[in-house]
């Protein structure tokens, strides 16, 4: 007699990236509502989300997306640092927008090009990602929050896709950048509109 296998319920504790979206988007709208800086908080964000499937790509290993996040998180925190403290004359949101291309770069010397379902849809990515993150730091700070929102908002339309195909990240990783997309893209555009 065989035993039949019923299969286990995704239970509260395999939606940990979500629960931890949450509480990160928490945190984000805190931000939103107590600092009024969106466009400069939060632009520059576009280009880093876009350059954390650029790395965990580049090293072809989907679990590095959450170092990739820790690295590109502390060179964004570092750019508005110097921005702040005006050593650095240059928009943190360009700067990151320009931290693409030695990732892309990055990508084509791992010979990643060579993967022609996946190479052009990041390579996509990652310019349309940077231009939107350059168009939030050239626009007026209300029309500036709002493309920073379309940028979340648009990402997490990336994250899902991702998920879905279960390439280039983890879907820990695109499940969590997910629901961090969607509520602070809504906060973002709530935020500059009620204004």
């Amino acid at each position: 007699m065989t035993e039949r296998l019923v299969p286990r319920r995704a239970g509260l504790t395999d939606r940990w990236p979500t629960a931890l979206a949450i509480v990160c988007g928490s945190g984000a709208i805190t931000v939103i509502a107590l600092v009024g800086r969106e466009a400069e908080l939060f632009g520059p964000a576009i280009a880093t989300m876009a350059g954390i499937y650029l790395m965990a790509y580049a090293v072809g290993r989907p679990w590095t997306a959450w170092p990739a996040f820790v690295v590109l998180s502390a060179v964004v925190s570092v750019l508005h640092v110097l921005r702040q403290s005006q050593l650095l004359p240059l928009d943190p949101a360009t700067g990151m927008a320009f931290v693409l291309v030695p990732l892309w770069l990055w990508a084509v010397a791992r010979r990643r090009f060579t993967d022609v379902g996946t190479f052009p849809i990041q390579t996509g990515g990652a310019v349309g990602f940077g231009v939107l993150t350059l168009l939030c730091a050239a626009a007026q700070p209300q029309l500036g929050a709002v493309l920073a929102g379309i940028g979340f908002l648009a990402h997490g339309v990336w994250d899902a896709y991702h998920f879905t195909a279960g390439k280039v990240v983890s879907r820990p990783w695109s499940e969590f950048c997910a629901v961090v997309d969607l509520v602070v893209g809504a906060a973002l555009i709530v935020a500059a509109t009620a204004r």
